[in-house]
This record gives C-alpha cells, sequence and structure tokens, in this order.
C-alpha cells in the first residue's frame, strides 16, 4: 500500500496536521515546549489550510482576552450585585414579596 492516505497527503504531513490540531490553542497559550511550537509554525507556512485554523483560534484568543479585560460600569456592577442579593417569592394567593439582603463588604489587612 502506499504511504499516502486518500486525500493524497502522505503519513508525515497528515500526521503533522493532526499535532498542530491537538495543541493549537496550547501552543498559542504558550503552554508547549518552544521547539514544538516552532515546529507548528514551520507546518503552517507550507500548509494553508492549518495556517487558517491556527490565525483563526489566534484572532478568538485576541478577542476573549479583550473583552475579559475590558471592566463593567459602576454602575452595572452595583445592580448585578443587588439581583444577586434579590430573591421574589410568590405566595399561593399571589403576593409577591421581594427580599433583598444587605451585607458590607470586608476588608481585611494585608499580610
Amino acid at each position: 500500500m502506499s504511504p499516502q492516505d486518500r486525500t493524497g497527503r502522505d503519513d508525515s504531513e497528515e500526521q503533522a496536521r493532526r499535532d498542530l490540531r491537538f495543541g493549537l490553542e496550547e501552543a498559542l497559550d504558550g503552554e508547549l515546549p518552544a521547539e514544538m511550537v516552532e515546529r507548528m509554525q514551520r507546518h503552517t507556512a507550507d500548509c494553508p489550510e492549518c495556517a487558517e485554523e491556527w490565525d483563526q483560534v489566534r484572532r478568538i484568543k485576541e478577542l476573549v482576552r479583550r473583552s475579559c479585560a475590558d471592566r463593567a460600569p459602576s454602575e452595572l456592577r452595583e445592580r448585578i450585585a443587588v439581583q444577586c442579593r434579590s430573591v421574589t417569592v410568590t405566595e399561593a394567593d399571589g403576593t409577591t414579596v421581594r427580599i433583598t439582603s444587605t451585607s458590607t463588604r470586608r476588608t481585611f489587612p494585608a499580610p
């Protein structure tokens, strides 16, 4: 049997493609050894399909990082905090009661 699969790619190219997909996020997060990331990047230089996948995951990760870095406005944070401390109870007779717990934020001295 030929070393090529049904798509016409040889086994080493297919193995490189599987390796790239397996560790793509880890490579972009700096969680893989440098030589492995370099090998993956060399592969993407010769494989447009993998290069596109690498770029898509990279862009998604950048978008998530930027989105998570933004801080919500203080009014929104306060509304969310109140919602988390509030409970609305509707009794069998149709009476609705809303209970909001209040608490003070404790600060502890630095160690």
